[in-house]
């Protein structure tokens, strides 16, 4: 998992701008003084709309009168979604700060804060799959969550678009485990077990997950028939 910076197709990089009444910070472009982290740059580029003929994803976002936020043609506000809690919203606060960024809250307890050097842009602390699924509502504009995040609660929607893939934090390591004993003895590949004779129609290989859209994608990708699986929510560690 490495972190990505997300944002809607209306900001892919074209003109005109977003609207009149979704003005962007005059100071987007925010160069990194830091040399640690010298690729996070923000740049203007992420904060445009699509042409004309090619907006039909912007007004499926404007159209979506069921969210429970208000439509992203009513706001004056760019909205930016970070993490809320743990170590990935520690790295992402130190990655704005490196920016010369700095998020203020007025009250620790609230959700929502701001970024002085943004006058028009409000943050959003959220769970990271919130931030995925509301960039999707159209709660949010902006948005930096683990690739895993994005892969697993975007769904390959193509209203989500990556503006940057590598942050240069939040690294971590996805496993496929397995008991080291029993019928398991000597299984070393996912071609192995796969076509370990156990797993039937009656008797399928039960797998516990918390990726309930690339879990079972990964493993019909893989060759496995017969897999039932199991939710597990929270920190799974093998």
């Amino acid at each position: 998992m490495s972190l990505s910076l997300l944002h809607l197709p209306s900001l892919q990089k074209c003109s005109p701008p977003i609207s009149p009444s979704l003005p962007l910070p005059p100071c987007f472009h925010v160069p990194c003084s830091a040399r640690r982290r010298p690729h996070a740059i923000w740049s203007t580029s992420i904060a445009c709309c699509l042409p004309r003929q090619q907006q039909q994803s912007v007004a499926v976002v404007e159209r979506n009168e069921t969210s429970p936020g208000v439509l992203l043609s009513e706001r004056k506000v760019v909205r930016f979604g970070l993490p809320s809690k743990g170590r990935m919203a520690a790295d992402t606060l130190d990655l704005l700060k490196d920016c010369q960024l700095s998020v203020k809250q007025v009250n620790p307890r609230q959700y929502v804060a701001e970024i002085p050097q943004l006058s028009n842009l409000e943050v959003w602390f959220q769970r990271p799959k919130d931030i995925v699924r509301k960039l999707l509502a159209g709660d949010l504009d902006l948005g930096i969550v683990g690739f895993d995040t994005f892969s697993e609660y975007g769904l390959g929607n193509e209203d989500l678009i990556i503006v940057h893939n590598a942050l240069g934090y939040g690294d971590c390591r996805l496993s496929l485990a397995i008991p080291n004993h029993g019928i398991f003895e000597g299984i070393n590949s996912l071609r192995q077990l796969s076509k370990m004779p156990q797993w039937t129609a009656a008797k399928p290989l039960r797998v516990a997950t918390g990726f309930t859209h690339l879990g079972p994608k990964f493993m019909k990708d893989n060759g496995f028939l017969n897999v039932t699986f199991s939710i597990a929510d929270g920190a799974l560690e093998a």
